[in-house]
């Protein structure tokens, strides 16, 4: 059985006591304690707001005390005015002391309060109660009348609660005085560490945010994708009900908006906005300009927002985070509405901005990254572009080979970085030709022993070349073994099945299709049919029959709408062999 009763204030105490519930001063436990122990010493204690409402008291222990307590409107009415008297006098001129004046218990009852403080301020009084005589008076007989309690059996029962003589009961009142201060500092320090360990734990958590978020953040990726996963991972750790980014055009000169995919600049992580043209709405709104924005806007109120009541009905609340860099805004990141339906804070409003700051590091380094990027593709066509411009009638062949080649690393299930790496060294496949005479490559008939030999010398060539480029060194079997047969009959080291790489078996099938569909000085394009019949001739002697499987699942006629030298008309059947056999060699 519990040694603390809840008092709830009863019908006749509702014109004296608040309507709303009181805060308890000091915490249930700690009282519990504090009653368990005085009890000990027939000290009797109570618990009160410095109002002079009831909170709790001890029930355990003495009948005397509880008779008065259960029945006594009066004994509660008196104790309550002495409590706010004593916390009154508490804040005005320091702790109140024991006290036998001003009550109906005077000469049976020495009442000792003790303030509860917050800071300076009282909160609240725990009184303690002794007898100090079990002889009866007229005011206890007045106060068993007023209670319509039986004087005889409350006479009964204080006698059987041991007496405490004044002297003795006023050396308890200082020690009383010195528990609770002892008890109010420990709950105090108590409270204080459970908020700086929280606030670790939010620090900490920020921190790991932060980690997360950075580490994501180190390798170059699609932006929306990585904003994504910051935003997933703001939702776990901050109140936000959702987060959206929406990012500006990458170039106003090249792109416009009607251009732009939404799903290339704007994501939203949890449901609030009904759709991503409502949070596009939502940034432009802002105004948000390069030249004057602030680190932060933040939305608590939106009825004094005229410009934002068409979002009412689903937004709450905002911290808007534009994302600037040198003088660039290159987007805005948006914190929505709280999970606990209340305000954005200082506090969230910081880690928000971290994040931001991140996010808008991010997308300049991407941003550098893809210039580099461009540059390097630019030059690297340009270079591809020299060796097709040799002979007109391959214009474009790299290009063809390169995209054929990625469709089919997609069909074979690599990933996608493996897949760009494998368009650029199909891209790249057939540089070592700068190095092969006009003559020979323009040749309109059969190519002669040390012709022949001379072309085939242009895989080495081209790795010569591009070996001094350390970024591209993955790109060099592609290079060099693309003229490599499944039967070992190819060239240059006569490599055979599984022994050439994987990069090199891709590329020789694009290549040879789209020398086969491809017009040149010494014979027309074949038709597709007859293409792919000629590559299913081949499997497995000279293709990957793997990767000659996948590769008859592609859209293969999309291949041959792509820029190239019309065809004159399709080779006869008599040509297959002369075809295939010469297109291995280009």
């Amino acid at each position: 059985m519990s040694e603390v009763v809840l008092t709830m204030p009863t019908t006749e105490d509702q014109g004296r006591l608040p309507s709303q519930p009181a805060k308890w001063p000091i915490s249930r436990r700690r009282f519990e304690a504090l009653a368990a122990n005085w009890r000990a010493c027939n000290v009797w204690l109570s618990l009160w707001n410095a109002e002079g409402q009831p909170l709790a008291q001890n029930q355990i222990g003495s009948a005397f005390w509880n008779g008065l307590w259960a029945q006594g409107k009066a004994f509660r009415n008196s104790l309550g005015e002495f409590v706010r008297a004593a916390a009154l006098r508490a804040a005005q001129s320091g702790p109140a002391t024991p006290s036998q004046d001003g009550g109906p218990w005077a000469g049976n009852i020495l009442l000792i309060p003790v303030p509860l403080r917050h800071r300076t301020r009282v909160v609240g009084v725990i009184l303690g109660a002794v007898v100090t005589s079990s002889e009866p008076t007229e005011e206890f007989s007045r106060l068993c009348s007023q209670c319509r309690l039986d004087e005889a059996a409350m006479l009964r029962q204080m006698s059987a609660t041991e007496p405490v003589d004044g002297h003795a009961a006023r050396r308890l009142a200082g020690l009383l005085a010195h528990m609770v201060e002892l008890a109010r500092a420990n709950e105090v320090a108590e409270e204080e560490i459970s908020v700086l360990t929280q606030n670790l734990q939010n620090t900490y958590e920020e921190q790991s945010l932060i980690y997360r978020v950075s580490s994501e953040m180190g390798l170059p990726q699609k932006p929306t994708r990585l904003l994504a996963k910051v935003g997933e991972d703001v939702l776990k750790v901050s109140r936000a009900a959702a987060v959206g980014f929406v990012l500006t055009e990458t170039d106003p000169e090249e792109t416009t908006r009607d251009q732009t995919e939404p799903g290339d600049r704007l994501v939203q992580i949890g449901r609030v906005a009904p759709g991503l043209g409502e949070l596009d709405r939502l940034a432009e709104s802002l105004g948000l300009n390069a030249v004057d924005v602030p680190p932060h806007l933040l939305f608590n109120n939106l009825a004094r927002r005229p410009e934002l009541q068409w979002a009412r009905p689903w937004l709450e609340h905002m911290v808007a985070l534009p994302l600037k860099q040198h003088q660039k805004l290159l987007g805005v990141m948006l914190a929505m509405n709280c999970t606990d339906e209340g305000d954005f804070t200082s506090v969230d409003v910081q880690l928000l901005r971290a994040v931001a700051d991140r996010v808008t590091a991010f997308l300049e380094n991407q941003r550098l990254y893809d210039d580099l990027a461009h540059l390097l593709m630019a030059l690297l066509h340009a270079l591809v572009n020299s060796v097709d411009a040799k002979d007109p009638y391959t214009y474009g062949h790299s290009e063809r080979v390169a995209q054929i080649s990625r469709s089919l690393a997609q069909a074979a299930g690599l990933s996608e970085i493996e897949c760009d790496r494998v368009y650029l060294s199909g891209l790249l496949h057939d540089v070592g030709k700068i190095g092969v005479p006009d003559a020979i490559l323009c040749k309109p008939g059969k190519l002669t022993k040390e012709e022949f030999d001379a072309l085939k010398k242009h895989p080495e060539i081209g790795v010569r070349i591009l070996s001094p480029v350390k970024q591209i060194r993955d790109l060099l079997p592609g290079v060099l073994y693309h003229h490599e047969r499944m039967d070992g009959s190819g060239y240059p080291e006569g490599l055979a099945g599984g022994n050439i790489p994987r990069l090199g078996r891709i590329i020789c099938l694009a290549d040879c299709f789209d020398a086969m569909t491809s017009n040149r000085t010494y014979r027309s394009a074949m038709s597709l049919p007859l293409a792919i019949a000629e590559v299913q001739r081949c499997s497995g002697s000279q293709f990957d029959p793997e990767l000659t499987e996948l590769f008859l699942r592609l859209d293969l006629e999309s291949f041959l709408l792509r820029d190239r030298p019309l065809a004159v008309g399709p080779p006869s059947i008599a040509h297959l062999g002369s075809l295939s056999r010469r297109s291995e060699h280009e």
